[in-house]
């Protein structure tokens, strides 16, 4: 068997830079957003429960369309279906800036939502087919996640610099350049390298995602997925409690989460490329050893005192998401086949959204409770338990679930390009 041309080779590298610049881009404008829009909500009139509202529609908009839309997506070229969402996410929030009263900033923000949403789905089917490539899943979806972080470290102290400069309006004009710039140099790039994730003709019913969870091995996987999503709701929820009232850092908080950002910048090849060669390229190993280490975070966090417990149990959780986000996303193309990768997607949002969401407010109210009782820091023993109970039941299912377990013998990847 020939391997691959020196046209494969080009078009594989072009496609790794292409989705890799697309998710930099448009999530430096969603971060952005995200780090000011309660703060425009505010500035613009509204109430703190009508501010709540606005926010709750957004999310709701931009984690659950892409659902129903997946089956519809699927019949048209990714790169169309990123230009289509990019745009539409642009014209909403462009229309933000004029939109007047509760209804129509409802709608505009709803429309705006959709947009990132379809756009979200169709990036990850543009990066699955670069990584189908490239022939090293791991390494594409890592430098996927370097690309978010460097946003996420970047946009919001930016779009805060000019939010505290009352120009609100910029921020979102800035946030809609950003959007229609990603969506047309992307479909551009596509367009020029001819290299397109192949269109499908999924049935018109709703029937196909329930022949994704029917594969084997999916509905264990959506488990193992939901549970680490649980745990990463702690990071964002449950430890900014813990910092702004036990330790009394709240205005070192954000170094947290700069440090985060900045360890997976730095860390995260390293780090995927270590774990492929002490897991022998079995994700299912990475994943316990990912939520072993989620654990290790989370009991640190209780035992180490004050603001260094967390600062050593941020790097520690953040060597267990650098583990745990890649590997999911290749033990989900490994499971979905010659699947539909727009409906496969389209589930794993759901459990990723669920499972971040449930575990925020369980941790949330927990550490409350505690808290009440002066216990707060106890509820740490209790996160890391979580975890640990996570990473045994992990480890079961990968021995107990067939789907799972056909993967323990790794198939040998193709030579990789690029």
């Amino acid at each position: 068997m020939s391997g691959p041309t020196p046209a494969d080779a080009s078009a594989a590298r072009g496609s790794t830079r292409s989705i890799t610049l697309h998710y930099f881009m448009t999530n430096m404008g969603l971060f952005g957003l995200l780090s000011t829009l309660v703060v425009s909500l505010t500035a613009a009139g509204f109430s703190g429960g009508q501010a709540g509202f606005l926010i709750l529609v957004f999310t709701i908009a931009n984690k659950v369309s892409k659902v129903p839309l997946a089956r519809w997506l699927d019949r048209i070229p990714a790169a169309l279906s990123v230009l289509l969402g990019c745009l539409t996410a642009a014209v909403g929030f462009t229309a933000l800036r004029i939109a007047d009263g509760l209804p129509a900033t409802a709608a505009v923000l709803a429309l705006a939502g959709l947009g990132v949403s379809v756009n979200a789905l169709a990036s990850k089917q543009l990066a699955a087919d670069a990584s189908d490539r490239t022939g090293d899943r791991a390494r594409l979806f890592s430098l996927i996640n370097i690309a978010v972080n460097v946003a996420s470290a970047l946009a919001a102290p930016v779009a805060l610099f000019f939010v505290q400069r009352h120009q609100h309006g910029l921020v979102l004009s800035g946030v809609s350049a950003v959007y229609c710039l990603a969506g047309l140099i992307t479909f551009l790039n596509y367009r020029r390298l001819r290299t397109d994730s192949r269109v499908r003709a999924p049935d018109s019913s709703l029937r196909g995602y329930l022949d994704i969870l029917a594969l084997p091995g999916m509905r264990s996987f959506m488990l193992i997925n939901l549970l680490g999503w649980c745990c990463y709701g702690q990071l964002f929820n449950a430890l900014a409690l813990h910092v702004s009232s036990d330790t009394g850092a709240v205005d070192r908080l954000g170094w947290l989460y700069t440090l985060n950002a900045l360890l997976i910048v730095v860390a995260q090849l390293g780090v995927t490329r270590l774990s492929e060669k002490l897991s022998k390229g079995r994700q299912t190993v990475t994943t316990v050893a990912a939520y072993t280490t989620f654990a290790l975070a989370f009991a640190t966090v209780h035992l180490v005192p004050g603001y260094s417990g967390a600062v050593v149990g941020v790097v520690l959780f953040t060597l267990g998401e650098m583990m745990f986000v890649p590997t999911m996303d290749v033990l989900l193309l490994r499971l979905l086949g010659d699947r539909s990768r727009a409906l496969g997607y389209g589930v794993f949002s759901i459990g990723n959204a669920l499972g971040e969401a449930v575990g925020a407010g369980l941790g949330v109210a927990v550490y409350r409770w505690l808290g009440d009782g002066g216990r707060g820091a106890d509820f740490w023993l209790f996160a890391a338990g979580f975890a640990l109970l996570s990473a045994l039941l992990t480890q079961r299912l990968r021995v107990s679930s067939p789907g799972l377990r056909a993967l323990a013998d790794p198939v040998e990847p193709a030579k990789a390009v690029g």
